[in-house]
């Protein structure tokens, strides 16, 4: 029997909410929830000992921010009504055709394909936008997130350390 996988929904955070503040604001709290909680991590995503805990603002501050600074579109990755991760599109350079993407997804959500149908949603916004390259750098060892670029058809260079795919 086919495995029903579950709807996955990209909601623009920033810079400019596609939703109610107050949707932004409940989905931002659930992002510093799995900021300051899940311990599957990557290490660089982690908090800190000691570090202050992220807050609902501290989130939607930031995720602003980086948006700005990296002319980038920001979405949280939401499975039935619940935050599983956030996805983005960055360093948008329109002549060229060209972005790329970074995401995460909550330990408690890994392995269900989520990250697969948000990549190859971000895929979609892309292209309607007119882009026709997203790349995005992978280290070695993250053998699931190569999966996940592979299932959407991606293609890959490698370098020592990591591999680049392509859209």
């Amino acid at each position: 029997m086919k495995q029903h996988l579950p709807e996955v929904e990209l909601v623009m955070l920033a810079p400019e909410p596609e939703v109610s503040l107050d949707i932004v604001r409940g989905y931002a709290t659930q992002l510093a929830d799995i900021l300051n909680n899940d311990m599957g991590l990557p290490p660089e995503m982690k908090r800190s000992s000691g570090a202050p805990l992220k807050t609902t603002e501290s989130v939607l501050a930031f995720t602003r921010n980086w948006c700005r600074e990296r002319n980038a579109l920001s979405f949280a990755v939401v499975v039935g009504g619940k935050v599983a991760g956030l996805i983005s599109l960055s360093h948008m350079d329109i002549e060229a055709k060209q972005a790329r993407t970074g995401y995460f997804i909550a330990s408690s959500f890994q392995n269900r394909g989520i990250g697969t149908q948000a990549l190859s949603r971000l895929f979609d916004i892309a292209q309607e936008n007119g882009f026709e390259k997203v790349t995005a750098s992978i280290e070695a060892g993250n053998i699931a997130s190569r999966r996940i670029w592979e299932k959407c058809g991606a293609s890959f260079e490698f370098t020592d350390d990591d591999a680049t795919a392509y859209l």
